[in-house]
């Protein structure tokens, strides 16, 4: 596996990849890449910082990978990783980053330091708020000029994959829903719609299945499961995958699905 490298939009110096290791803060562990028990909840940091108004694409940071054995310098599906509160890239990568799929994958840095992590937007307000879903609108925006930046500067081909978990989900769904020029397939995980993402949200988004433990008490299923049934009416295609007994957190089996997901995207994309 050949090392990823830490970009600022442009080169920044060589990073090996740890394996897969906790979500920090107050997200729970990804199962490994085998499969296995999640981890179990952790002490939360102070809250974050509120976001500035608007982030440049430049400010975005990246680790890249190339997964399935491809070539760097090939034309590849992008697939775009966002990770949840208080996690990191280099930690979140290992989820995909042993993928038997051929795709350039790109796990951006959340954009405000969080305890030993990092945050993507401010959540001192409830999941639904206003201000909470005003935040994921302007990650959102950073990310899909970041994507675009990405796609323009590296060989890809088409429209990015996305996924996420739980803040990294609710940027999966804000990219499909508000940026669908730079997204052709999103796979949210553990994640919510907010009114704010919800408005203006139409069928010209791509094809969307969202992955939710039913035992989710950090991020209930219930709204997620209301927005995914508002969203059909739209006509948006999007299908919700439930997981009894698993919380907030990227079980095996959801692990195993969200991959069968992208070698399906991937294997589409021309």
């Amino acid at each position: 596996m050949r090392p990823s490298r830490l970009r600022r939009c442009h080169a920044w110096s060589a990073l090996a990849l740890a394996s897969l290791v906790s979500l920090a803060a107050c997200e729970r562990r990804a199962a490994p890449p085998g499969g296995g028990a999640a981890g179990t909840e952790q002490q939360a940091p102070p809250a974050a910082p509120a976001a500035s108004a608007a982030v440049p694409a430049a400010a975005v940071e990246y680790l890249e990978e190339i997964t399935g054995g491809a070539d760097r310098n090939e034309a590849l599906p992008l697939v775009v990783a966002i990770h949840g509160l208080g996690d990191r890239p280099e930690s979140f990568a290992g989820l995909l980053s042993g993928a038997d799929v051929k795709v350039r994958l790109i796990v951006p840095r959340g954009l405000t330091p969080y305890g030993g992590g990092y945050s993507w937007f401010p959540l001192q307000q409830a999941l639904a708020s206003d201000e909470v879903g005003q935040g994921i609108l302007r990650a959102a925006a950073a990310l899909a000029a970041t994507i675009e930046r990405v796609a323009a500067e590296r060989p890809t081909r088409g429209m990015a994959i996305v996924t996420g978990f739980s803040q990294g989900g609710a940027l999966t769904f804000a990219l499909a829903l508000h940026h669908p020029r730079v997204v052709g397939a999103a796979f949210p995980m553990g994640g919510w719609v907010p009114p704010a993402v919800l408005h203006g949200a139409g069928a010209a988004a791509p094809a969307l299945v969202a992955l939710h433990g039913e035992d989710d008490r950090r991020v209930p299923i219930g709204p997620t499961r209301d927005a995914i049934a508002a969203l059909e009416g739209r006509g948006v295609k999007v299908r919700l995958a439930s997981y009894p007994g698993v919380g907030h957190t990227v079980s095996g089996e959801m692990r195993r699905d969200l991959l069968q997901l992208i070698r399906g995207a991937a294997a589409e994309v021309r």
